[in-house]
């Protein structure tokens, strides 16, 4: 069974803004077990986090859960987590407009750039993430 890779799209906190609305990236593995992997923080400030065990599902402020990709088994959990949580946070001073949501796409380039995820699926993920940002109530 593949890995598959989601995209998760939570409300913006404290208001619903599409800059403001917070992105993860969801794996569940072949194995049955699945991990959140995201950036949290604030300008300049970014750290990276993993959940295991987590289910988006229970959250409240979940808004949308893209499907993303399916990794081959052949490629290990391991590799595949290693892959992501090797994304850096981006907090130099040149970087204040970083923010999670560009974090799922350079987690995402990092899988395509290991032949993981084509460039056509991460593409339409991406523009699925977009989409699912401007959607903000708030705006």
């Amino acid at each position: 069974m593949p890995t598959k890779i989601f995209i998760l799209v939570f409300k913006g906190d404290p208001v619903d803004l599409k800059k403001f609305r917070h992105t993860a990236l969801y794996l569940e593995f072949a194995a049955g077990t699945h991990s959140m992997m995201h950036v949290t923080g604030t300008q300049g400030m970014f750290v990276f986090e993993a959940k295991t065990d987590y289910n988006p599902v229970l959250s409240r402020s979940l808004v949308k859960m893209i499907p993303a990709a399916e990794v081959p088994d052949s490629i290990s959990e391991a590799s595949i987590k290693s892959t992501v949580s090797a994304t850096p946070a981006k907090n130099s001073r040149e970087d204040l407009d970083w923010n999670c949501q560009l974090w799922v796409g350079d987690a995402l380039t990092r899988l395509t750039d290991r032949d993981y995820v084509s460039k056509e699926q991460r593409d339409a993920a991406i523009d699925a993430m977009v989409d699912a940002c401007m959607e903000a109530e708030d705006e």
